[in-house]
């Protein structure tokens, strides 16, 4: 009994003594709470009052602010959870402190929890006291639900276990060190360390292996393994989702529980004269050293590299460089002594070894990496992204994340995957035979679209493992077939096309598109889902043949309904635009028998004029300008005209973005002079007499 009221009497002696903190801790997190939830829910009502959303506005705003969106409690938590911890064991960096706190007669274990749970209690009753006085203020503005309080409640342990991750943390990095100032670097590298291993992982990747897709974007850099080590992911899953599941928090609890245990055997053997130095222990000097000077070397010498055009000579040159002069860095911080710095040590050594050998694996791709191709039999299946026909794809909202590379991947999974395979294996091959790595000295204007086909896989193996790459083959016969087996498999289809994912009783209106006009139908619904109907089904039962020979005529866009149970609006389009290509005899036909026929590249006499225009590179405006009303070059140039929207997916080549055409249509047929869209030739079709003419 006794000894729990000395311990008691610490405690209140010791929150005495950081009364300052205390009433700091108090103040923000009036800020925080209270106050602005009630700025927050006033800014609403001063301009959604009376609103139909008004309603749900408030709720919303305010279930976020008192559980998991409120971003300013996260940036607390970073900042106080050092601060707390600092001021706590502050004394540590002082000789004359530390020798009076460890001469008192009591165990180094009590004084430890004296000043460790004085910094928790700092932090949480003061959050729990804004916490209800926030939650009061949103009651009284009538915010509130019935399931606020358990919300509240939820947010209030998530934060408190993400505070005592960060806290031991931050203790652990002031007992590790001697000072301030290698302090704060401690806890800073607690916190970003992942972020950089992965971060460097990926640049790496980036820079040295062709088949690497490049995920690693800063929005992306915690989904990695080692991004997940960082502190930082947990607030990324917070912010992200505004939620965590409480398995989540156990985790991370326990987590907190382990470095506690840590911080409290690190303080019964840090030895009291280690306040002078950098780092408490010398043990751990060379450790540290070879941990943060290898990935910051790897980083600077791939920036040296990117800068004059990824040159290999420069990635080791800004690599070795940097190694070295961050060793000596580091060795001054260690001995603030020049000569300790320029003496030379086996860790310097070791690191710079390591990074030469590092650089010759990566230049030489030792590992494997652009070769790897699993066996056919451990992969339970495969998904595939070709570029030119996926990416010209709109998706309507509820579709799913299908854009970009690796979320389409993600998402879209073929069982019968042997066209893809064989595709992949013949890139793989041309990669043994003939690898072209990221620091080579090809640059991208030697590679075209015409004589290259891009394209990205998932192979996820029987064992759950997910393997991405990306390939580059030639755009021959045989390539093209595969791309067309691909394309004809119906579960490879009914994945890519948007039409699958339009729920017909959402389709609201429709915007008819040709080289005539583009305007918004007055048709029934009825028509309007029977004409989607019809599309649709040509869609499906048209091979890639087909679709490759035949051209686009124009867009029919079908507007949906918006209805935020489907998705996010922000993931996806409130329309789905279908292209109709000459062969879609039936949907034509429906077309013209309501009275909306589409105006075809076939219909010469219907055109007044065309003008031609060439754009500047350096200029970016309209240059050379050509006029044609001759009937025969009319002929000529809408043979060899395409509609870019969606037209360029079959053929997977190249449009002359440079060379724009506008078709002037005659009175009787269009009055508009500018036509529905502007049309381009591709590349490799631009008729003789149309180039001769912008040249001159």
């Amino acid at each position: 009994m006794t000894s729990k009221n000395c311990f008691s009497k610490m405690l209140v002696r010791d929150l005495k003594e950081r009364g300052v903190w205390l009433i700091s801790s108090i103040i923000l997190f009036l800020l925080i709470y209270p106050v602005q939830i009630l700025m927050s829910l006033d800014a609403i009502a001063s301009y959604m009052k009376g609103e139909e959303e008004f309603q749900s506005r408030i709720t919303e705003q305010f279930s976020s602010l008192i559980s998991f969106g409120n971003g300013i409690m996260y940036v607390a938590i970073v900042i106080m959870a050092f601060l707390l911890a600092m001021s706590g064991f502050w004394y540590v960096y002082s000789g004359v402190k530390t020798d009076f706190y460890h001469s008192l007669p009591i165990k180094r274990e009590k004084l430890f929890l004296e000043r460790y749970v004085t910094g928790i209690l700092i932090f949480i009753v003061p959050y729990f006291i804004s916490l209800m006085l926030g939650y009061g203020a949103g009651i009284m503005k009538e915010a509130g639900t019935s399931g606020i309080l358990s919300l509240c409640a939820k947010g209030f342990v998530t934060n408190v276990v993400l505070f005592l991750l960060l806290y031991n943390l931050a203790v652990l990095g002031v007992l590790l060190t001697g000072n301030l100032f290698t302090g704060v670097l401690a806890y800073g590298a607690f916190l970003i360390y992942g972020i950089l291993l992965e971060s460097t992982i990926g640049l790496t990747k980036v820079a040295f292996f062709t088949t690497y897709i490049d995920n690693s974007r800063l929005s992306q850099v915690f989904e990695g393994k080692f991004g997940k080590l960082s502190p930082l992911y947990v607030f990324d899953m917070i912010l992200s989702n505004n939620k965590i599941s409480m398995k989540d928090v156990s985790v991370v609890f326990g987590i907190s529980v382990l470095f506690l245990v840590i911080c409290m055997f690190v303080y019964k053997i840090r030895p009291t004269e280690a306040y002078h130095k950098s780092i408490a222990f010398k043990k751990l000097q060379p450790i540290i050293k070879v941990a943060v000077v290898i990935p910051v070397s790897a980083c600077v010498g791939i920036l040296s590299s990117e800068i004059v055009g990824r040159n290999f000579i420069w990635y080791v040159g800004g690599l070795l460089v940097t190694a070295v002069l961050l060793s000596f860095a580091m060795e001054f911080l260690y001995y603030l002594d020049i000569r300790e710095c320029i003496r030379p040590k086996i860790s310097t050594g070791l690191i710079l070894g390591m990074l030469v050998i590092m650089a010759v694996t990566l230049k030489l791709d030792l590992i494997g990496f652009d070769t790897y191709l699993p066996k056919e039999s451990r992969v339970k299946n495969m998904s595939i992204y070709i570029d030119g026909l996926n990416s010209c794809y709109d998706y309507p909202e509820g579709a799913g994340e299908m854009y970009g590379t690796v979320p389409f991947l993600q998402n879209t999974k073929i069982e019968e995957f042997d066209a893809i395979y064989q595709l992949a294996k013949k890139a793989v091959a041309i990669q043994k035979a003939d690898k072209v790595t990221a620091d080579s000295e090809i640059t991208d204007s030697e590679i075209t679209d015409s004589e290259e086909l891009y394209f990205s896989v998932c192979y996820e193996m029987k064992n759950g493992k997910e393997v991405y790459r990306g390939y580059c083959i030639p755009k021959d016969e045989e390539n093209l077939k595969l791309i067309a087996d691909i394309y004809d498999n119906w579960e490879f289809k009914r994945q890519v096309l948007p039409v699958e994912y339009v729920k017909e009783e959402k389709i609201s209106s429709l915007e008819i598109a040709d080289l005539q006009s583009s305007h918004v139908s007055e048709l029934s619904k009825e028509t309007i889902k029977s004409l989607f109907k019809t599309c649709k089904n040509e869609w499906e039962s048209a091979t890639y043949e087909q679709l490759s020979n035949d051209k686009v005529l124009g867009l029919l866009r079908f507007y949906l309904e918006y209805d935020r149970e489907d998705g996010d609006y922000y993931n996806g389009s409130r329309y789905v635009s279908v292209p109709v290509y000459s062969g879609f005899q039936q949907t034509r036909k429906l077309l013209e028998q309501n009275g909306c026929k589409m105006m075809t590249f076939e219909d010469y006499d219907k055109v007044r004029g065309i003008e031609i225009s060439q754009y500047d590179d350096k200029t970016g405006d309209r240059g050379a300008i050509l006029n044609v009303t001759d009937e025969n070059q009319i002929r000529e140039i809408l043979e060899a005209l395409y509609i870019t929207d969606n037209s360029e997916i079959f053929d997977i080549s190249t449009i002359n973005y440079q060379i724009e055409v506008k078709i002037d249509w005659k009175s009787e047929v269009f009055n508009n002079t500018d036509g529905f869209c502007s049309c381009y030739f591709r590349t490799d079709e631009v008729p003789e007499f149309v180039t001769k003419a912008l040249e001159e």
